[in-house]
């Protein structure tokens, strides 16, 4: 290659590097921003979104333990009336029906079945006792697994009682 061609590639690539150097220049001014401050901006961006997702997910853990205390609290509400309902029986109607013997009734198997069901045992209050979501959680299930139990065994007392009833001499 001659010394001339050799000149004009160089000038050639030099004008190339100019020119990408200015078209550079001219697109971060047309943007108005250098490129330190772009990546703060990405910074600040990514750290409003983390601290809004932090809040958002303690927002959200807050709810959901509320929520759990309250459906506790109801659990436990509703096992109170379930327990007075099935020991106002027990200490009424059915105590007075257990008072009966073999003489006073025409089926003495109806005394049987009434003495049977009064000798199940209760489950043993529990209460909201709990630190965190899913211990509320886990007593609300176990109050309500408490509450059928006293709802079912009420019933089925009531139909001992019923049933000595109907036995009467």
């Amino acid at each position: 290659m001659s010394a001339e061609n050799q000149n004009a590639a160089q000038n050639t690539a030099e004008n190339f590097q100019s020119n990408a150097a200015a078209n550079a220049a001219d697109t971060a001014k047309k943007k108005g921003l250098p490129k330190w401050a772009a990546a703060v901006i990405v910074v600040v961006v990514v750290a409003v979104v983390a601290i809004a997702a932090v809040f958002g997910y303690r927002a959200y853990s807050d709810a959901q333990y509320s929520n759990a205390v309250a459906a506790c609290a109801t659990a436990s509400e509703e096992m109170r009336n379930a327990t007075n309902d099935y020991n106002n029986l027990v200490n009424g109607d059915a105590s007075a029906a257990a008072a009966l013997t073999e003489k006073d009734v025409k089926d003495s198997s109806t005394l049987d079945a009434l003495n049977k069901e009064l000798g199940a045992e209760t489950p043993e209050y529990e209460g909201c006792m709990a630190e965190d979501t899913k211990g509320y959680q886990a007593a609300t299930d176990k109050l309500n697994e408490q509450i059928d139990w006293y709802k079912t065994h009420t019933a089925s007392l009531q139909k001992a009682v019923d049933a000595v009833n109907a036995s009467k001499k």
